[in-house]
């Protein structure tokens, strides 16, 4: 089945940089047989390379309440991003992140590391409709809290990879009124530990653009999930055999962006999701989550601050902990402050900390982290 999910997925990528005209004959138009009489569309390109490197020290690298390992690190990371914009209106884009830390005194984990790879395409049909969609892999190997969907494990090293494909279309209502409809296919594989996955869902949003390029938007999204192997549970956190779990996630948000002066120096982002996890069987995986995040930045002459504070909680129907409703909750404070040294280079810093709450004490925890390095950007 996977075999099919890839090469699905590439047709339709290939299909929409085909369309934008990506790597066909400059002199050919789109529908003409042959060489073009005339001058060719014009078309945009461009490029952005970033790389960083640094070191820091993380207080909790199990993020554990048991036996924590503290740590120094050292660490690289970069991102390309290629955009072509053709005259038609059409654009394409490709983007790929990644991030390497090493630690030089934890021994439970050595290292963490991330990398995503995107393809994205959009074309316009008429004035007020646009379609387009795009193909991303994720691998990663990294420390997880997986306590949210999990029986026994809290946080763990865990190595897997992921491919998503997201179909969308887009209306315009009125000038700066959006309607869009996106639709979402994803395949996770775990080398061990987690079972792996299918996701499908499909997403309903409208967006609000208004001066200074500020938006808001609200959306509601239904995901469905089906583990490979696992299986459903009793209300007695029993297993039940000869079953096949499956989560349903039922989702609204909420995002607004606003740019407090006209040169936009000032900027905040809020956003809400409320997600309530529903699982085919007794109900022992049921729980309801809200998360809110805040995000405020400055720029200015070279300097860019930017702090976010991000907080959860879930409470489950079923799950007990010393006769009371399991629960937890936390809280992330992030800080990084970024200095450009003339045209290409640039110094930062960044501080992290974390407050894990619970009625559950494997499920609490501290954490903090602090670094700071420099980089580049051609």
């Amino acid at each position: 089945m996977s075999r099919w999910f890839w090469c699905v997925s590439t047709v339709a990528v290939a299909c929409a940089i085909a369309r934008l005209g990506l790597g066909a004959d400059p002199t050919a138009l789109p529908n003409s047989p042959g060489p073009l009489a005339g001058p060719a569309p014009l078309a945009v390109w461009d490029a952005t390379l970033r790389a960083t490197a640094g070191g820091g020290y993380r207080h909790n690298v199990l993020r554990t309440s048991v036996a924590p390992e503290s740590s120094g690190f050292v660490a690289a990371a970069g991102d390309l991003s290629v955009m072509r914009l053709a005259e038609s209106g059409a654009q394409a884009t490709f983007l790929f992140m990644g991030e390497d830390t090493r630690y030089l005194d934890a021994p439970s984990v050595d290292k963490e590391q991330w990398f995503s790879g995107t393809a994205e395409a959009s074309w316009p049909l008429g004035p007020a409709d646009q379609v387009g969609g795009w193909l991303q892999y994720f691998y990663q190997n990294q420390v997880v809290d997986v306590s949210e969907t999990e029986v026994e494990l809290r946080r763990v090293l865990i190595e897997g990879h992921g491919v998503s494909v997201r179909p969308e279309w887009q209306h315009t209502l009125w000038p700066g009124w959006h309607l869009k409809l996106e639709g979402t296919m994803h395949r996770q594989f775990y080398r061990a530990t987690l079972d792996q996955y299918w996701e499908g869902a499909g997403r309903l949003g409208l967006t609000h653009e208004y001066g200074r390029r500020s938006e808001w938007s609200v959306g509601f999204q239904s995901r469905h999930r089906f583990y490979d192997t696992r299986l459903q549970y009793d209300q007695q956190a029993q297993p039940i055999p000869g079953t096949r779990l499956v989560y349903w996630q039922p989702e609204l948000t909420g995002a607004w962006r606003h740019h407090w002066d006209a040169n936009r120096h000032w900027r905040t982002t809020t956003r809400l999701s409320l997600m309530l996890n529903r699982d085919n069987g007794s109900g022992y995986f049921d729980y309801n989550r809200l998360l809110v995040a805040q995000q405020l930045r400055w720029s200015r002459g070279g300097w860019q601050a930017t702090t976010q504070a991000r907080l959860g909680w879930y409470r489950y129907d079923l799950q007990r902990i010393t006769g009371q409703r399991r629960y937890r909750a936390y809280c992330e404070l992030d800080l990084r402050l970024e200095r450009r040294l003339g045209k290409h280079g640039l110094l930062y810093a960044a501080a992290q900390r974390e407050w894990d709450f619970s009625n559950d004490p494997l499920d609490e925890y501290r954490d903090w982290m602090a670094s700071a390095g420099l980089g580049a950007e051609f």
